[in-house]
C-alpha cells in the first residue's frame, strides 16, 4: 500500500477526504494535518510517498509545503487541491513536478481515480527501481567475486580492480577470515542454492566455485565481533550439519587465519588452501583451522622411514615395502602435513629408488618418467599416493630382478586370488585395488594388458565358469546359482550366460543332463 498524507485547514474537506475508500487505489491514508507546518512534522516521522494538500493555508502555502517536503523526502509525489483556477499556481505546480491539480469542489471518484493512477505509478517505479539496484548489486557481486577469485588463483589484479575492491561496501571494515570447502562435484548446485539462502547478523560473505569439487567463502564479522574465528568456526560447523541432514552432502572446510584489511586477502586465501589441503592425509576429519594447526604443520620425520624403504628395495623385498608403507601413511595420519610436502617426499623417495636401480645395473640414470611424476601429482588422497609410490617401488624391485617385462605378475596374481575369494560379494575394481595395495587406474591398465579384458569381464568370466560348475547340480533351483555366484539380477545372469554359452542356464543343464546318462 501507498502511504499518503491530506492536508487541508477546512475540517469538513478534511473529513469528507478521509472517508473515501482510499484502499480501492492501493493507498493507506497515513495522516491528515490542518496546516503546512503540521504536515512536515508528519513527513520528518513517517514515510509519506503521496502529499495531497490544500494550496491556500494560513500557515504556508501547499506550494511552499510541497517545495520542502521535496526536501525531506525527493522521491515524495505531491497533488494539489485548490478552488483557485489560478495560472500562476499551475504554473509554479509544473516547476514542483505536482502529478495533478484537483480544482474544488471535487468529485469523489474523480479524486479517487488521480491518487489511484498516481499510486499506480510510484508502485511501477519502485518496481523498476528495485529491478534497477537489484542489477547493479548483481553486478557489482560478480564484479567482487571476479576479482576475489583471480586474487586466488593468483592472477594479475589492475590497480581500477584493486580500487574497486578497496571502494566496495564488503571491504569497508570488519575483520576477515576465508574458508575453502571440498565437496563431491554434484553437490556444488546444493551447495550455491543453500549459501544463496543464508543470511547471519554476525557475518557476511562472498562465495564462489574455482573447480567442480571446491567452494571458497571470503567472510567479513559485521562489525567488531570478540573471538571471531570461533564464532566463524562454530557459524561453518553448524552449515555442515544442515547441509549434511537437510541436503545430504558431505563437505570438508578449511579455515584460514584473520585478516584486518582486503590487502591481505592472499594471505587469508593461502592460509584457507594450507588447511584444507591436510584434509590429503586427514579425510576422517571435516573441519580444521588454520589457528589450531599452524604451529604443528610439516613436523613429521619420514627420513628413518625412507631410509628403511630404500634397504629394503636392495634386499628386493615386496612384503616389507608394503609394510614400512603402511608404516609411513600412519606418520603422516598422526601429524599435520600438507599434500605438497607429502608428494615431495615421495618423489625425493621415487627418485632414490630409481636411482639405487640405476646405479646397481650401471646404468645412466635420467630422473622419473613423466607418466610418473603426473601419477604421483595426481593422486587425490593420501592412500591413492602411498599406492602410486608402491607401484614405483615394485617396478624398481621388478627391475633389478631383471623381471621388467613381466613385472606386473604378481599383482594380476594378487588381483586373481582376491576375485576367487570375494566373486560372490559386490565388488569392483576399486575394491580389489584398495585390497591388494594398487591405484585402480593401473590395475586397470595391467590387467588390459595381461588379458585383453577390463577387470568387469573377467569378474563375469569366473562367475560364470563357477555357475556352470554349480549347473551340474540338479537340485539347485538356477535362482539359487545366479545368487551363489555374485549375480543379484537373476535376469540379467540369465542374458550374460545366453551371450557367453549362446544357450540359457535351463538349456545347459539338460546338456550336462544328456552327457551324463
Amino acid at each position: 500500500m501507498i502511504n499518503m498524507l491530506i492536508v487541508d485547514d477546512e475540517i469538513v474537506m478534511r473529513r469528507g477526504l478521509s472517508f473515501i475508500p482510499w484502499e480501492k487505489a492501493g493507498v493507506c491514508l497515513a495522516g491528515t494535518a490542518s496546516s503546512g507546518m503540521e504536515a512536515l512534522e508528519i513527513i520528518k516521522q513517517k514515510d509519506i510517498q503521496i502529499l495531497f494538500t490544500d494550496i491556500q493555508m494560513p500557515d504556508i502555502n501547499g506550494l511552499e509545503l510541497i517545495r520542502a517536503a521535496n526536501l525531506l523526502n525527493p522521491s515524495i509525489q505531491s497533488v494539489l487541491l485548490t478552488g483557485h483556477n489560478n495560472f500562476n499556481y499551475a504554473k509554479e505546480a509544473i516547476s514542483l513536478h505536482v502529478y495533478d491539480y484537483i480544482l474544488k469542489p471535487c468529485d469523489p471518484d474523480e479524486v479517487l481515480e488521480i491518487i489511484g493512477k498516481l499510486a499506480k505509478k510510484i508502485e511501477e517505479e519502485t518496481q523498476y527501481k528495485q529491478i534497477n539496484q537489484d542489477t547493479i548489486s548483481e553486478i557489482q557481486k560478480q564484479t567482487l567475486q571476479n576479482t576475489l577469485l583471480q586474487i586466488y588463483t593468483n592472477q594479475n589484479v589492475t590497480n581500477h580492480e584493486l580500487l574497486t575492491l578497496k571502494d566496495s561496501d564488503f571491504f569497508k571494515s570488519g575483520l576477515y577470515l576465508a574458508a575453502q570447502g571440498i565437496c563431491s562435484a554434484g553437490d556444488t548446485g546444493k551447495i550455491e542454492s543453500f549459501l544463496k539462502g543464508q543470511d547471519d547478523p554476525c557475518f557476511s560473505f562472498i562465495y564462489f566455485f574455482p573447480a567442480n569439487n571446491k567452494f571458497v567463502l571470503l567472510i567479513k564479522s559485521r562489525g567488531s565481533i570478540p573471538d571471531t574465528t570461533d564464532r566463524v568456526s562454530a557459524w561453518l560447523c553448524s552449515m555442515q550439519e544442515t547441509l549434511l541432514h537437510e541436503h545430504n552432502c558431505t563437505i570438508s572446510i578449511g579455515l584460514g587465519k584473520e585478516t584486518s584489511s582486503c590487502q591481505e586477502i592472499s594471505e587469508a586465501y593461502r592460509t584457507a588452501m594450507e588447511s584444507s589441503d591436510l584434509f590429503f592425509s586427514h579425510s576422517e576429519t571435516t573441519f580444521i583451522s588454520y589457528d589450531s594447526v599452524s604451529g604443528l604443520l610439516n613436523q613429521a620425520d619420514s627420513g628413518p622411514v625412507c631410509q628403511k624403504i630404500l634397504s629394503q628395495l636392495e634386499q628386493r623385498n615386496y612384503t616389507l615395502i608394503r609394510e614400512s608403507l603402511s608404516e609411513l601413511t600412519e606418520l603422516y595420519r598422526a601429524s599435520w602435513n600438507t599434500a605438497s610436502k607429502i608428494r615431495l617426499t615421495m618423489i625425493d623417495l621415487c627418485l632414490l629408488a630409481s636411482g639405487l636401480v640405476a646405479q646397481k645395473k650401471n646404468e645412466a640414470f635420467s630422473g622419473l618418467k613423466a607418466e610418473q611424476l603426473l601419477s604421483i601429482n595426481q593422486a587425490d588422497s593420501l592412500s591413492a599416493l602411498i599406492d602410486q609410490t608402491l607401484q614405483i617401488l615394485t617396478h624398481c624391485i621388478d627391475d633389478l630382478n631383471g623381471t621388467s617385462d613381466t613385472s606386473y605378475h604378481h599383482i594380476v596374481k594378487d588381483c586373481l586370488t582376491y576375485i576367487e575369494a570375494h566373486y560372490t560379494e559386490d565388488i569392483s575394481i576399486s575394491k580389489a585395488a584398495l585390497d591388494i595395495h594398487v591405484n585402480a587406474d593401473y590395475l586397470a591398465r595391467i590387467l588390459k594388458k595381461e588379458y585383453g579384458l577390463p577387470f568387469s569381464q573377467i569378474l563375469t568370466n569366473i562367475r560364470l565358469e563357477k555357475a556352470c560348475s554349480l549347473l551340474c547340480d540338479m537340485d539347485l533351483p538356477i535362482s539359487e546359482v545366479s545368487c551363489r555366484t555374485g549375480f543379484r539380477d537373476f535376469r540379467y545372469f540369465g542374458q550374460v550366460f545366453k551371450t557367453r554359452y549362446k544357450m540359457t542356464p535351463r538349456e545347459y543343464r539338460k546338456t550336462v543332463k544328456k552327457k551324463n546318462i
